[in-house]
């Protein structure tokens, strides 16, 4: 699948609902958001039954990153749904650049071209830095960086930061509250 084929399934979505919110995209579609304690082993993942799309999210993981995650869950969903009639997808590693998993790669552009507006980050970068820039806009520099990658195919004079990396997600501490308790 190609970058301009995403943004245009993209594009083709928001004017359908009216709306970049993910929430709003999911009650719109019909889609099904489920909240689940997964211990945080899982963040987050999309399954297709009975005709029934599906995003389970761990609720553990905070207000902030679930945009994000049921974003790119909405990816697999929007793309892939016909590899997820035979298997959900399950987010082990989000937010990865890595040639053998182009299904990952997909859903990533997916959810950073849906939540990241061109002349929103554009119009940041003119002020900021890239981390800051990803600061502002509440999300990971992976993130960014995949729409660094979509506004360069769009003809923008811009250039990947080459930070997304397989185990972002997986690894990112900050999607979960920490405890003040002591641990012992």
């Amino acid at each position: 699948m190609t970058i301009d084929y995403i943004v245009n399934q993209v594009e083709a979505l928001i004017k359908k609902v009216g709306s970049r919110d993910p929430y709003v995209i999911c009650n719109e579609l019909d889609y099904k958001l489920h909240y689940m304690d997964l211990k945080q082993r899982l963040k987050a993942y999309y399954f297709y039954q009975s005709r029934i799309n599906n995003i389970i999210i761990d609720e553990n993981v905070i207000e902030l990153f679930r945009p994000i995650l049921i974003a790119h869950e909405l990816g697999h969903g929007m793309l892939h749904r016909e590899i997820a009639m035979m298997s959900g997808f399950q987010e082990l590693e989000v937010l990865e650049k890595r040639s053998d998993k182009p299904l990952e790669y997909e859903a990533n552009l997916f959810a950073a071209e849906l939540l990241l507006e061109d002349g929103t980050v554009l119009n940041h970068l003119n002020e900021y830095t890239f981390f800051e820039t990803a600061s502002i806009l509440n999300v990971p520099a992976s993130l960014l960086d995949f729409k660094f990658a979509i506004l360069k195919s769009k003809g923008y004079s811009i250039n990947s930061m080459q930070i997304a990396k397989s185990s972002y997600l997986k690894e990112e501490k900050g999607a979960y509250e920490i405890s003040n308790e002591p641990t012992c």
